[in-house]
């Protein structure tokens, strides 16, 4: 399906709105790829099918878009906790502090970041949790000697054992950064060069790119047919 077709889809109607009408005019004039004014003797293309030159082209940067912005959320906004934590230097579990402490308590993109993500959990640590799987992990090996010593009831523990998940509790759980990962996490989270403005400026410029690739690739694949063509 087209651009110009879901549009029409999303916005049925008999007569087309003045939005419809804009979006037509935008499409048709700027991101169509023009084949019929072009003769290919080594080429057979169109815009037809599937999946598109012009729809592989525009998914392309398309990802380019979702990278820079997912890198700028990361950057500025879930940097915010690697900052507080080299600001505060916590990187021991004795120097380890609270959300509330570092003054990030109301941020909900980085506590559900350290509920449910993966960004920050691959530096940031938790002393309640490293605690608790250590607990669970003393158990389990006393668990396991005493199976190995014919405990039967011990052997049943096992064989029915699960290791139960650590929930975070914000208010009162420690977060550090071990010093051996705080630089390396310093520079992944950086927020130099992630500003809303270079955001907006990678959308405009991929939103060039894409026109530039409708207008130019029908004329490059022509002169590398005629090319083709002189050395065949």
């Amino acid at each position: 399906m087209s651009l110009t077709a879901l549009v029409h889809t999303l916005t049925a109607s008999e007569d087309p709105s003045l939005f419809e009408e804009i979006w037509t005019y935008i499409i048709d004039n700027y991101f169509t790829i023009d084949w019929y004014s072009y003769n290919y003797n080594h080429f057979s293309v169109s815009d037809n099918g599937l999946i598109s030159i012009r729809t592989g082209i525009a998914a392309l940067l398309l990802g380019v878009i979702i990278a820079a912005a997912m890198a700028t959320y990361q950057k500025r906004t879930l940097g915010d906790l690697v900052r507080a934590i080299d600001r505060e230097w916590c990187v021991t579990p004795d120097t380890a502090k609270t959300l509330t402490e570092l003054g990030l308590i109301r941020n909900t993109a980085i506590k559900g970041d350290l509920r449910h993500g993966r960004a920050l959990r691959r530096v940031v640590r938790c002393v309640e949790e490293e605690a608790h799987y250590a607990a669970l992990k003393e158990r389990r090996d006393h668990l396991a000697a005493q199976a190995e010593a014919g405990d039967a009831e011990a052997i049943a523990t096992l064989k029915q054992w699960k290791d139960v998940p650590y929930r975070l509790n914000f208010d009162t759980d420690h977060f550090y950064i071990p010093e051996s990962l705080i630089y390396g996490a310093d520079n992944q989270f950086d927020k130099k060069g992630t500003t809303p403005l270079t955001l907006v400026l990678c959308i405009v410029v991929c939103v060039v790119l894409l026109i530039a690739v409708c207008f130019f690739l029908p004329e490059l694949l022509q002169l590398t047919d005629n090319m083709i063509g002189i050395f065949a």
